[in-house]
């Protein structure tokens, strides 16, 4: 959370749920958060929420094959319609799941995960996993969705019985799905590869219509007992753009989902209602559309487009050798005209893409002066701005200088007698010596004027054993010895006793260039960048 002053922003990422966060694990987290915001506005500040929220809203926040359908209902309808008969304006596709679904429930009871193995085209890399298979007949089997990484991963995407948690702090036993709740494509495939059944495209898309998201959903209840009544947040882009199709914010990358726009649109930007009047109001039709404008905006065409870069963003070979590099016209077409919506970044920045919020001028006078640099928990979510400078760098090397100025007075614990605390002067001079050893120039003029015996004799103890090594350093390799010609020529050493055949040889020029420079960094005081 940062705080601006009059408002917060509350910047998230909400667990993902499924196996790695339960649900009982990923609703405390959202009460966690709702309890926060309250915290806030009791204080007298408006919030605006935005981030990965890993849920969704609306029906429309996800490509139409993956909207859930409870079949349950359906056959409800069809058999106190006795089934459709003599009725024309029955879909025919409901009077299929009613004359076939008990014998879809009677195979999946024969359902099995069984272990496959998979290959990876480039690197012949082989992965164990685990695909559901089922009997359709006497003889004959059917496998059913894809690889999966766990036999009860497989398992899970063909098992329909009521889902529930019981909550940790009630103890309330909680549904968060009703029996025989599946999305469009799973019905779509076992009407097929189970009933023989297929539907075309045009009658899935009508069996998609009358599905839709789980109510029972917890985070989705959640994120709509956010935005009820008038006082409540407004999810800014549904707002403006309540009809737009196929906007979607994360695609499947591992399966190049974004290249078909097989999405969902879980990244929001949620502000309490007060602040609407701040929010510019946009056209309704400032979505991006790709490389060029379209008629259509709001239709699933332009997001298509939008996504996909009108064709130009390309997938990665399953063979391997990662994403495909954009073309400059692809990753232009990222920019644009300011506006509350989306912005499609390319495919190589991130699975997700960016949403953006656009003010009005009159927001600058709402704010006022913000308080960013007052303020604790700003602060916290800003850990760039605890970075040191660099010449703290040099003198941190150094535990000695670091431990003297600690602390005002320091015990000896050798005598046990105090020592006074270093002068300013003196830590200047401390951080100045252990710079100039840093970049291994002669420090001899250095040590003279420091009258710190313990210093000097451990520099002459590293001369002595620098000395005593120098033959086993000539005895090396010719590749060695290169390499130390070029160290030493790099940090401009002239000492004698160290410095290669190379460094002898420099030409009079060059080293008075670089005496000259170093001469000037000892004269100054510090090191600024």
């Amino acid at each position: 959370m940062t705080n601006h002053g009059k408002f917060v922003v509350f910047n998230v990422y909400v667990p993902c749920g499924g196996v790695k966060t339960p649900m009982p694990e990923k609703m405390k987290f959202l009460k966690a958060l709702s309890d926060a915001m309250d915290n806030q506005r009791q204080e007298g500040k408006h919030v605006i929420l935005v981030g990965d929220m890993n849920l969704k809203s609306d029906k429309r926040d996800v490509q139409w094959g993956h909207r859930s359908l409870n079949v349950d209902e359906i056959l409800y309808q069809m058999k106190q319609n006795d089934n459709g008969k003599d009725n024309e304006s029955v879909p025919k596709w409901k009077i299929d799941l009613a004359n076939h679904w008990n014998k879809i429930e009677q195979v999946l009871e024969t359902k099995e995960a069984v272990p496959r193995q998979t290959t990876n085209p480039s690197t012949k890399e082989k992965f164990n996993r685990f695909k559901v298979r089922v009997k359709v007949g006497e003889n004959h089997y059917e496998e059913l969705g894809s690889n999966e990484d766990s036999a009860e991963e497989a398992l899970c995407y063909y098992t329909f019985d009521e889902g529930s948690y019981v909550d940790p702090d009630t103890d309330e036993t909680i549904v968060c799905r009703k029996k025989n709740r599946l999305c469009v494509v799973t019905l779509v495939e076992l009407m097929h590869k189970i009933a023989n059944v297929k539907w075309n495209v045009d009658t899935q898309r009508q069996v998609a219509e009358e599905a839709g998201l789980n109510p029972d959903h917890p985070p989705t209840q959640w994120v709509r007992g956010l935005m009820e009544g008038n006082n409540g947040m407004v999810d800014v882009f549904r707002h403006f753009y309540p009809t737009a199709e196929a906007r979607f914010t994360v695609w499947h990358q591992f399966q190049q989902k974004r290249y078909t726009n097989e999405g969902t649109r879980i990244d929001f930007t949620l502000v309490d209602q007060p602040l609407m009047e701040h929010v510019h109001p946009n056209d309704g039709k400032t979505l991006r559309c790709g490389k060029e404008p379209h008629s259509d905006p709001l239709g699933e065409e332009a997001a298509f487009n939008a996504a996909t870069a009108g064709g130009l963003f390309e997938g990665g070979s399953y063979g391997g050798g990662g994403i495909s590099t954009a073309t400059q016209r692809a990753l232009d077409t990222q920019f644009g005209k300011s506006h509350t919506g989306m912005i499609y970044t390319p495919p190589s920045y991130s699975d997700h893409i960016a949403v953006s919020l656009l003010m009005k001028s009159t927001f600058r006078e709402y704010t006022g002066q913000l308080t960013l640099g007052n303020d604790l928990n700003t602060k916290k979510a800003q850990p760039h701005k605890k970075q040191r400078s660099i010449s703290s760098f040099f003198s941190a090397s150094s535990k000695s200088s670091s431990s003297i100025s600690s602390s005002k007075s320091t015990t000896s614990k050798s005598t046990g007698m105090k020592r006074s605390a270093p002068t300013q002067a003196e830590k200047d001079k401390e951080k100045k010596k252990s710079m100039y050893s840093f970049f291994g120039s002669n420090t001899n003029k250095t040590k003279e004027n420091d009258g710190n015996k313990d210093t000097t004799a451990k520099a002459a103890s590293a001369k002595a054993a620098s000395t005593k090594d120098l033959p086993k350093k000539e005895a090396s390799s010719k590749e060695e010895d290169e390499k130390k010609k070029s160290m030493y020529s790099f940090f401009g050493n002239s000492n004698k006793d160290t410095s290669s055949s190379s460094a002898k040889a420099a030409s009079d020029k060059d080293m008075s260039n670089k005496k000259e420079a170093f001469s000037k960094i000892k004269e100054s005081s510090s090191f600024d960048c």
